[in-house]
């Protein structure tokens, strides 16, 4: 922006969008400080950059906003999808159909509602535009009427189209849902990791234990260790080898001397 930009020669669009041509960086400052604005380097990529004058802080806010505008689903909205009814259709029945309707027309969805005439229905079909009138009654919360198709046949229908801020809505709770999963998810994850290593340090600390048990002071030897004692009993056996070892030696000089 203005100062910031190190290109000789920018290539220049003009406020109302016009682009003005290939100009040496300072008409193209001279050009944006005469009308108050600021020059903003909006493709630096190309050869040579492309820089616009324009309200660098209207520019930020908008390129904030965008950010922050959570999008309406795009591969959904606009297409189009089609519920069949009959006019003697059971009121639970078509209770369904409607809320499968509103679950299309929530995800973003047009919808097609038509009326199917069989035999001598065609002789009451005034049946079918009531029916037709009650679900749009029934899905305006969601929709609204978009137009009245004319009559083909033995089918009537009216197309219903969902209302964005509906939309925008249940968007926005389906994202919440799947922050409060992810959220939930790495709780969890977490607390499994704590448990593993608790599970990790305990065999160590019971090994620990063991050991100090059989370093530690005997209670039924009045508090000696119990290694020292072992160590004790190890000395006095090689001992008492030794002297039986001496005692055997003296016993055969004794004997070949009497020979």
């Amino acid at each position: 922006m203005n100062q910031e930009i190190k290109a000789r020669q920018v290539r220049l669009i003009n406020t109302d969008g016009t682009q003005v041509g290939i100009v040496p960086l300072e008409d193209a400052l001279a050009r944006a400080r005469a009308a108050g604005l600021d020059l903003v380097e909006v493709s630096p990529d190309a050869e040579p950059p492309v820089c616009k004058i324009l309200d660098f802080g209207k520019f930020k806010y908008g390129t904030q906003k965008k950010k922050e505008h959570i999008p309406v689903r795009k591969q959904h909205f606009g297409q189009l999808k089609e519920i069949r009814v009959r006019p003697k259709i059971d009121k639970h029945d078509l209770a369904r159909k409607l809320a499968h309707g509103r679950e299309l027309l929530e995800d973003g969805y047009r919808l097609l509602l038509t009326c199917v005439f069989r035999g001598r229905e065609m002789t009451h079909l005034e049946l079918g535009h009531k029916l037709l009138q009650d679900a749009a009654v029934a899905l305006a919360g969601v929709s609204k009427l978009e137009r009245t198709l004319p009559q083909e046949g033995r089918r009537m229908a009216i197309m219903l189209t969902p209302k964005v801020e509906v939309v925008r809505a249940k968007a926005q709770e389906r994202e919440k849902l799947a922050k409060a999963w992810a959220a939930e998810a790495e709780a969890h994850r977490k607390k499994s990791k704590r448990k593993d290593r608790e599970a990790g340090k305990a065999p160590a600390a019971a090994s620990a234990a063991g050991a100090g048990a059989a370093s530690g002071p005997d209670p039924a030897s009045g508090g000696e260790p119990l290694a020292s004692r072992i160590e004790g009993i190890d000395v006095a056996a090689a001992g008492g080898a030794e002297e039986k070892g001496h005692a055997q030696a003296e016993d055969s000089q004794g004997t070949a001397k009497a020979d």
